[in-house]
């Protein structure tokens, strides 16, 4: 059995979500529904309903297990709301062995250096204990932030997909990128 992340940083505890999250987990989409709006794909109302939550939390444990998914909450130490979403999908095995990585932040905690002190943990965890060869990310052209982050952690540009995914009701074009497990 793969071991679940629990890892402390300075600015924040990174683990599995899990059922009893679905509170944070709405509280944490509500708070930035404004500020994710350019950058996810249209919600229905029922999609900040704890319930909903409560049920993609579900899935994403049974994902866990299947060796499909592992969907990080990152929470602040000192209030223990919920500040980060780090979600690696699309697990792939066999010859492939890799992954897509989505993130996203807090309004409150934007620019603040925060993805780039969670996210090399999440990496090696998935490195080391998925044994993952390749983690992909895309981001919209117009994403600036996702780009320099990507960047910095040493994500390459493989490629540009036009009309890649539907975000706020518009398919829009973005930019594929890659990085592979270092010790492999």
């Amino acid at each position: 059995m793969t071991i679940k992340p629990d890892i402390i940083t300075s600015n924040g505890h990174i683990r599995l979500i899990d059922t009893k999250d679905a509170n944070a987990l709405a509280d944490y989409y509500a708070r930035n529904r404004t500020h994710f709006l350019p950058w996810e794909p249209v919600r229905g109302a029922d999609f900040y309903e704890v319930e909903t939550m409560f049920n993609r939390i579900l899935e994403a444990e049974g994902a866990f297990y299947a060796d499909q998914q592992v969907k990080l909450g990152v929470f602040n130490l000192q209030h223990r709301r919920m500040i980060a979403s780090i979600d690696f999908s699309q697990i792939v095995r066999g010859p492939l062995q890799s992954c897509f990585v989505g993130f996203s932040i807090d309004a409150q905690h934007q620019g603040q250096g925060l993805m780039q002190e969670f996210m090399p943990w999440c990496l090696e965890y998935m490195f080391n204990h998925f044994n993952i060869h390749r983690v992909m990310a895309t981001y919209m052209v117009t994403n600036d932030r996702s780009q320099a982050l990507l960047e910095r952690l040493g994500f390459e540009k493989e490629g540009y997909a036009k009309s890649y995914l539907n975000i706020a009701g518009t398919w829009e074009d973005h930019i594929l990128t890659a990085l592979v497990n270092p010790s492999h």
